[in-house]
């Protein structure tokens, strides 16, 4: 899955601003985190139209990257935030960084590995019986 990083002016209501955007454009965000450096602030996001929000993103002059992640499916899963880290550490795959959304019927975990490990992550964690959302 693409992971969008946004970079923000770091000032009230820019997030809003962002947010509106991608509503009026009838882009769905899947997932959200928000951090802050000392210069700007950065939105890493999941959306349902990836290329469509990475085209409108671009026309409205927002600064982005884009990262490949791997999105997990927690639901059927109660011990999930502890078998998933487990089964990748046990498979000497390191995770960068995680987060997650807790979306109703739709929970998810976000991990971001090495570009190298993502095929081997996924492959391990299907084993394990975690479903990948694409």
């Amino acid at each position: 899955m693409i992971q969008l990083s946004v970079f923000l002016d770091d000032r009230p209501g820019m997030l809003a601003k962002f947010i509106k955007l991608l509503m009026d454009n009838k882009i769905f965000i899947r997932a959200l985190t928000v951090a802050k450096t000392p210069e700007y602030g950065l939105l890493l996001i999941l959306v349902d139209k990836p290329k469509e929000c990475i085209d409108l993103l671009e026309e409205n002059n927002y600064l982005l990257s884009t990262t490949e992640v791997i999105a997990i499916r927690l639901n059927d899963h109660p011990q999930a935030l502890y078998e998933i880290p487990k089964s990748l550490g046990d498979n000497k795959i390191n995770i960068d960084y995680c987060y997650s959304t807790l979306v109703k019927d739709d929970s998810m975990l976000i991990v971001r590995v090495e570009d190298d490990f993502i095929n081997e992550a996924v492959e391990t964690l299907q084993k394990t019986g975690f479903t990948i959302i694409e």
